[in-house]
């Protein structure tokens, strides 16, 4: 699981002037499939709960940087027993970020075919 979560990667090159309207169709994605959007200086953390973050878990990391927009795994390799202090068991955690890393990807893959952008998108 833990390299499941270690591959995922998603980078978008949108036109001029989407980046936020992307970045917030990528964030309701992500919310519909599960995981809570807590704003960060760069982007947002999505996780099941502020106790994710807390705790150092992984957790989907989206960024707006320059020319794209980026989306990863933080701290894939901290899935394990420290999940049970959230709440969670390491497979609820794997199953709900692979959810949303999907929902993300399928936005922007329906965004890329809109406007005849680029994007890589590497999800288990």
């Amino acid at each position: 699981m833990r390299k499941g979560l270690s591959s995922i990667s998603i980078v978008v090159f949108p036109a001029p002037g989407d980046e936020v309207r992307l970045a917030e169709r990528i964030r309701r994605a992500v919310e519909r499939a599960g995981l809570k959007a807590f704003p960060r200086a760069e982007g947002y953390a999505f996780m099941p709960s502020e106790a994710v973050g807390a705790l150092g878990l992984p957790h989907l990391r989206l960024a707006m940087m320059g020319d794209r927009i980026v989306m990863w795994v933080r701290d894939p390799f901290r899935l394990g027993e420290a999940c049970r202090g959230a709440g969670l068991s390491p497979e609820e955690l794997y199953e709900g970020i692979t959810r949303a890393a999907r929902a993300a990807a399928s936005e922007v893959m329906a965004y890329c075919s809109e406007k005849n952008a680029g994007a890589m998108i590497q999800v288990p």
